[in-house]
């Protein structure tokens, strides 16, 4: 369905995804403007899509939009694209997960906790689109609705990209060439299903955020298939729920691949560069639950082996 609803302007996207320690952190704001041209908003050669679609996980609602696609500066349209998709866990809302400052998704429904993705995505300087799929808006649940169909998540990467202008204005399902999923929390389920079931080949990472909760058997599965260029990342906490299931799966994993291509580290330090290199990687971390994707977004994407810029 053609019909991008009200965009916010994301100035400012070009700042620093968190450096240093694992409790690094961020608030820089992002300031909002209105929309221009047909719910799409631009500065500085970035652009901001709201996309109302048929194919998203639940039925369109003029309420809130169905995706959000942000498009980092000076992005080269040329195939085969990169895309990562996002998946936001309970109460809260594709436009606020981008910004680098938390705000409201349903109003006087409360502050929702936000990740700086725009910023940590142009900070990576990665030739990829960020798109994230609005689940159950600003609920308690990580319902996946229609992306938990089989090739659910094709058909919605379908019309997203079918609704794009600009420079990706006539892109097709068949110009993607790597895809990169990532959830945080209860977005669990989501990314489980577009990883073993989405109808889109080319995944060639899977990174959760504190968000390890189930759907085990889908990530194992996903998981054994790893090899070069493709990878598998595992963040959890000690109080998000996740620990359990997490360093029971890194023990699984040690028949998956050779020794020195998984790293299992159950301590709180900071991982090197290098250690991001392996194919699988179960990392405990001393952040806050918010605090892993806000911080771990970025690591992931900057690391992995989609195309920078030119």
């Amino acid at each position: 369905m053609r019909g991008a609803i009200l965009a916010l302007l994301l100035a400012g996207c070009g700042s620093s995804a968190p450096a240093g320690g694992a409790d690094a952190g961020s608030d820089a704001d992002l300031a909002a403007t209105g929309p221009t041209d047909g719910g799409v908003t631009t500065t500085d050669d970035a652009a901001t899509y709201l996309l109302t679609l048929d194919a998203g996980a639940f039925a369109p609602t003029t309420a809130h939009p169905s995706a959000l696609v942000y498009v980092p500066r000076n992005f080269d349209p040329t195939p085969p694209l990169s895309v990562i998709v996002f998946i936001h866990g309970f109460s809260n809302c594709v436009e606020n997960v981008v910004r680098d400052a938390g705000g409201e998704c349903t109003p006087d429904g409360g502050t929702r906790a936000a990740y700086s993705l725009a910023s940590q995505l142009e900070a990576t300087g990665k030739n990829a689109i960020l798109v994230v799929p609005e689940i159950d808006y600003d609920a308690q649940t990580g319902n996946p609705g229609a992306l938990g169909n089989s090739d659910g998540f094709k058909a919605f990467l379908t019309e997203t990209l079918a609704d794009l202008s600009g420079p990706l204005h006539g892109a097709t399902l068949a110009d993607v060439g790597t895809v990169i999923v990532s959830s945080h929390s209860g977005g669990y389920q989501t990314a489980a299903a577009i990883a073993s079931k989405g109808g889109v080949p080319g995944v060639v990472e899977v990174d959760l955020l504190d968000s390890l909760y189930g759907n085990t058997a889908d990530f194992d599965a996903w998981a054994m298939t790893v090899a070069p260029g493709k990878r598998f990342a595992d963040v959890y906490t000690s109080g998000g729920g996740t620990l359990a299931n997490s360093q029971a799966m890194a023990t699984r994993a040690q028949a998956w691949v050779p020794a020195d291509q998984l790293l299992d580290d159950r301590t709180t330090d900071t991982l090197t560069d290098a250690q991001y290199a392996h194919e699988l990687i179960f990392k405990m971390s001393g952040l806050t639950h918010d605090g892993v994707p806000a911080y771990y977004f970025g690591k992931f994407v900057g690391t992995s082996v989609l195309a920078p810029k030119k």
